[in-house]
């Protein structure tokens, strides 16, 4: 086996685990963030400045979160390029007399 196709099957065993373990943090995440909210939501001994200053963190964990999944993709594909193996033509060439 060419060693480009076993660096390739390596690259994409390791975005499939990235892919599941972040899906499985963000849903840790998300779920931690609904128990909070409902938590601090209607509790009349939190000040609204407070639930402000919470509502402004998760908005901004969610969107470096989609940040930070967005720069991993992206070098993934850059470090799949690096190692692109080139599949041989299905066309045969002409044959000379």
């Amino acid at each position: 086996m060419d060693n480009k196709k076993i660096v390739n099957q390596v690259i994409d065993f390791q975005k499939n685990m990235f892919d599941s373990s972040f899906a499985m943090l963000s849903n840790i995440q998300d779920q931690g963030e609904q128990i909070i909210s409902k938590a601090i939501e209607k509790n009349p001994l939190i000040p609204n400045d407070t639930l402000k200053v919470c509502t402004y963190w998760m908005d901004l964990i969610k969107k470096n979160r989609k940040n930070y999944k967005s720069y991993v993709d992206t070098n993934f594909v850059k470090i799949k390029d690096v190692f692109k193996v080139d599949e041989p033509a299905n066309e045969a060439a002409p044959k000379k007399p």
